[in-house]
């Protein structure tokens, strides 16, 4: 399409860079917002669990395609057995204006609406002692299609410990066996209480989730 006519010229040109601003500033005021999240529950009703630090590190981690799923092998367990549940989350931005989100269970998480930082425990530096296992875990990342333990976590509702590396040691020949037990992880975050191991993973190029109660074998894949 050409114009001619030099007015006309000038007003699509001008119309253009209002719409250009338009979309920027939308753009930039979403990169912007970076929710914080203040706190955040799984459930339904009152059966609901707190999993606040469990969101905050799965969201670090990206999603898939920049989306998380919301169900009981995600948020870490099942608070209410045969009930439609959904995650709950109240967060906060930098101007300090509040906002809440509700994803129903098998439903997605945006994580691109959310400022978290990742965690730097991943990039320190091997041990002594460590440094197979590290070796172990490259060789692996390097098969796209091999086992890859992208984070784990055990415990039960807000006090949970990481164990991520400790799985990835633990890896062997692209397949990992271990039973859930506190002496296998060193501690016990949550003394008498009935505790559970989440699995973030990836194999054969896909990403996906598990979870393993107390006293159970975890077999991966």
């Amino acid at each position: 399409m050409q114009f001619r006519n030099r007015r006309t010229i000038l007003l699509v040109f001008l119309i253009f860079l209002a719409a250009s601003a338009t979309i920027l500033s939308t753009r930039t005021g979403a990169q912007d917002e970076g929710w914080q999240i203040v706190s955040a529950s799984y459930g339904f009703r009152n059966q609901r669990i707190d999993v606040a630090d469990l969101l905050r590190d799965l969201i670090a981690r990206g999603g898939v395609n920049g989306r998380l799923a919301v169900n009981n092998q995600t948020m870490g367990g099942d608070p209410a057995v045969g009930k439609d549940k959904s995650l709950h989350i109240l967060a906060r931005n930098r101007r300090n204006e509040e906002r809440e989100f509700d994803v129903n269970e098998g439903g997605f998480l945006d994580v691109r609406f959310f400022a978290v930082r990742r965690d730097d425990r991943d990039d320190r530096p091997a041990a002594y002692g460590e440094r197979d296992h590290v070796r172990d875990h490259d060789r692996d990342r390097d098969d796209p299609n091999g086992l890859r333990i992208m984070l784990a976590y055990y415990g039960v509702k807000g006090r949970t410990v990481n164990v991520t590396d400790l799985l990835r040691s633990r890896v062997r020949d692209g397949r990992l066996n271990l039973i859930v037990t506190n002496g296998a992880f060193g501690d016990d975050p949550a003394v008498g209480a009935d505790k559970v191991l989440i699995v973030i993973f990836r194999f054969q190029g896909m990403e996906t989730a598990t979870a393993v109660r107390e006293g159970n074998m975890l077999a991966l894949p």
